[in-house]
């Protein structure tokens, strides 16, 4: 593994070489739906079955410590979506054959809130704070609930991002990517393709960034204005995914060299797009692409690859 430290000076002081202090074995909780800082974790059961999509018998959500905060029966779910307030999802998915869907929102005390139907189901996530749960379904567009009552909806897209508060979002079209602040919009970005790989808010929703294959840009949210754009580091890599710091001093970049998947690059830059710290990986061939990258608690993040995850602190 290869790495290169250039000591970036930024506003708030240097950054320390990024060091790997855990490693989890990703088939090691197949069974499992963790929030994604893993302060919460649904334990699963199923029905007897032999389909992608089996329905639950049962579940139950586990604080971080491993206490029950409450256990339900599977009511039909397939799919299980867990925020890091408590906050879940249960879905009603037979596959993408028909791509239909169900949602049940439910509170942290296992209450469903509402529910919804989705026509094809597609990219979902939670915001930061666990409350806004936003969908991109492929018949009616980005929609965005709260507590189990949708706000909005703006459109079709292919891949979306929503602020920490759930009070922005940013969507990518064929070859715009359109901003909204409280379900009306901000600012459109001219120039981009129908090849986004992701979409990624600053933790205060200032920035927005997003990759295609070869490219990366980071604009302001108010006015679409450019901060910085670049390529890949490297020839023959590409940008598979992306993620920017809550506070705003670090851009996390995924890159991999294309099939047969077998060497990628972790890539960490300052706000104005130079390099502070890049690691090689080296992985055994896979048909999907990584590695997936994600800002975690301050000073730390993950890198995932198709079998591991591993924590990183700075």
């Amino acid at each position: 593994m290869t790495y290169v430290i250039l000591g970036a000076l930024l506003a708030a002081g240097p950054v320390a070489v990024p060091r790997p202090v855990g490693e989890e074995l990703v088939a090691a909780d197949a069974f499992h739906y963790h929030s994604p800082a893993r302060e919460f974790t649904a334990v699963v059961e199923f029905e007897a079955g032999n389909t992608e999509f089996v329905p639950f018998s049962r579940f139950e959500l586990r604080d971080a410590a491993g206490r029950t905060i409450y256990a339900k029966p599977g009511s039909g779910h397939t799919v299980l979506d867990v925020s890091d307030d408590g906050f879940a999802v249960g879905i009603d998915f037979d596959g993408p054959v028909s791509g239909r869907a169900r949602l049940h929102f439910y509170d942290l005390q296992g209450v469903e809130q509402g529910s919804a139907e989705v026509g094809f189901l597609n990219q979902r996530t939670f915001s930061d704070d666990g409350r806004t749960y936003c969908v991109l379904d492929g018949r009616a567009g980005l929609r965005a609930f709260r507590d189990g009552r949708e706000l909005y909806a703006l459109g079709p897209g292919h891949r979306f991002a929503v602020s920490a508060d759930g009070s922005r979002l940013a969507l990518a079209q064929d070859s715009v990517i359109r901003l909204f602040a409280g379900g009306r919009e901000k600012a459109v970005i001219t120039g981009t393709t129908p090849f986004v790989r992701q979409v990624a808010f600053s933790g205060d929703g200032e920035r927005v960034g997003w990759v295609e294959c070869g490219r990366l840009s980071v604009r302001r949210f108010e006015d679409g204005g450019l901060v910085f754009e670049c390529g890949p580091p490297e020839p023959g890599m590409r940008f598979i995914s992306l993620d920017l710091s809550a506070d705003g001093r670090l851009v996390l970049a995924g890159l991999d060299e294309g099939k047969p998947h077998r060497r990628g690059l972790v890539w960490l830059l300052d706000p104005s797009g130079a390099e502070v710290w890049r690691r090689e990986l080296a992985y055994g061939q896979w048909n999907i692409e990584v590695p997936a990258v994600r800002f975690g608690a301050p000073g730390s993040f993950e890198v995932r690859t198709a079998d591991r995850s591993v924590r990183y602190e700075y």
